[in-house]
């Protein structure tokens, strides 16, 4: 106990500090990024947008902490001799490992939560924050301009313009199939708060397109169009209730980057929807392994971290950059692994745990030869 006492009081300070630097480079960067943008937003709503970017930054950056810290910590140790220490008092190199080992542990169980409590929430925010509070002032719907967006129970919507002065959607279409019958609505303008989109100078048709084919035989022609085409209502206003947010519309079709608004139970519906497609479920499944394997890599990498570090970590400078190659090498084999089952060359679960599995088989042997 005394031995995981001292390496943990080592370890948290490093760790910490690690993390907190980390972090502040991934949010310069997305900082960087958007900084031609950021002209005239006041700070604070600068700060906001930042502090949405946490949740999901912390998951990313757990791994490359845990193994700066492994780096530094087992490298010190080496060159202090103290594995040698270890061996002559009977202790195996890899029970120093545990105390790190069960840090990486705790790191991906806060991983795990962060994936499925927080981290859906707040990448739905960054992307609401940017195109509807930054980038423009409340018109992130001008970004949905001529898409199809399903909003639920078969419906879907489209408009053809924005005004930005009134934030209204211009020459709207909100069109359901059920069989062969459709239901079509049109309005000239459209407000959409929350669920609710508002629908003004509307007009609402229904259409059953199975009884088309007897209109070239019909002997009544306009009672069989009647029959067919009818106008249900029209009028000043409607509301429309969509099962579809203004802000998730926005954070999933402002633009082609995805940030992953969904949790680990969202993922795990879809994997088990019967009715998805195929390829929706092919991709599914690489979502929600992804989502898994991510975390884990805090408990796979302590290992070959910490026995690269006892035979090559003496030197801080080789330490640091060691566990910067180790970090990029585990992303490396990640993302490969992911772009390989996205086009159909490796199972979706295997090209999510490859790189983990890959990453465990070296840390053993590693501690092994050590």
């Amino acid at each position: 106990m005394t031995l995981y006492r001292h390496i943990l009081k080592e370890s948290l300070p490093v760790f910490l500090l690690a993390l907190l630097f980390l972090a502040a480079v991934y949010l310069f960067g997305f900082f960087y990024a958007g900084a031609r943008w950021l002209e005239g937003v006041p700070l604070l709503k600068v700060l906001r947008w930042l502090s949405y970017h946490i949740p999901g930054v912390l998951v990313q950056v757990f791994p490359i902490a845990t193994v700066v810290t492994t780096v530094l910590v087992f490298g010190r140790l080496s060159a202090e001799g103290a594995q040698f220490a270890l061996l002559s008092g009977g202790v195996p190199l890899w029970r120093a490992a545990l105390p790190l080992l069960g840090l990486g542990g705790v790191l991906s169980g806060a991983a795990l939560y962060l994936q499925e409590a927080l981290v859906p929430y707040y990448n739905e925010r960054v992307r609401v924050a940017w195109w509807d509070e930054i980038h423009t002032q409340g018109a992130g719907l001008h970004r949905l301009v001529g898409m199809q967006i399903p909003i639920g129970r078969g419906k879907s919507l489209y408009f053809e313009g924005f005004d930005w002065e009134a934030k209204e959607m211009l020459r709207v279409r909100i069109t359901a199939f059920q069989n062969e019958e459709g239901t079509f609505l049109f309005a000239d303008r459209a407000r959409w708060d929350g669920r609710l989109i508002t629908l003004k100078d509307y007009r609402y048709y229904r259409v059953d397109f199975r009884g088309v084919p007897g209109l070239e035989s019909a002997k009544d022609l306009l009672a069989q169009v009647r029959k067919v085409f009818r106008v249900v209502s029209q009028g000043s206003l409607l509301e429309v209730e969509s099962d579809l947010s203004r802000s998730r519309a926005i954070a999933d079709y402002a633009d082609t980057f995805s940030f992953g608004q969904d949790s680990l139970t969202a993922a795990w519906r879809k994997v088990r929807d019967p009715f998805l497609a195929p390829l929706e479920k092919w991709r599914a499944r690489l979502e929600l392994h992804s989502k898994l394997a991510l975390p884990l890599a805090n408990l796979v990498l302590v290992l070959l971290a910490a026995a690269m570090a006892l035979r090559y970590g003496k030197s801080t400078g080789l330490a640091l950059g060691m566990s910067v190659v180790l970090a990029l090498a585990y992303y490396g084999a990640f993302f490969l692994g992911r772009s390989l089952a996205g086009i159909g060359a490796l199972p979706p679960e295997l090209g999510a745990w490859g790189a983990d599995l890959l990453f465990l088989l070296l840390g053993l042997r590693a501690l092994r030869w050590d």
